[in-house]
């Protein structure tokens, strides 16, 4: 699975956007740190999450994490 990813810069203008898998994300995450993926909410309203690496002990995954809650933003994007 693929998933969309946007870059942009701290004025919020789009520098590049395209696909990647979950080993280049996780991959990217952990050379990057866990504040290089930032995903917004589904709901304008309320505060996105940044994307940290997970592991249930086999494989590695991302996963959302805002204010030490892990909601499902990652799954509520619509694939583009």
């Amino acid at each position: 699975m693929n998933t969309s990813v946007t870059k942009v810069d701290d004025a919020g203008k789009v520098l590049e956007s395209g696909n990647c898998t979950r080993d280049q994300m996780v991959a990217y995450i952990e050379k990057n740190g866990n504040t290089s993926v930032w995903c917004p909410d589904r709901n304008p309203q309320h505060q996105g999450a940044w994307v940290h690496v997970h592991s249930n002990g086999r494989i590695k995954y991302v996963q959302t994490v805002a204010d030490n809650r892990m909601p499902d933003n990652l799954l509520a994007l619509p694939l583009k």
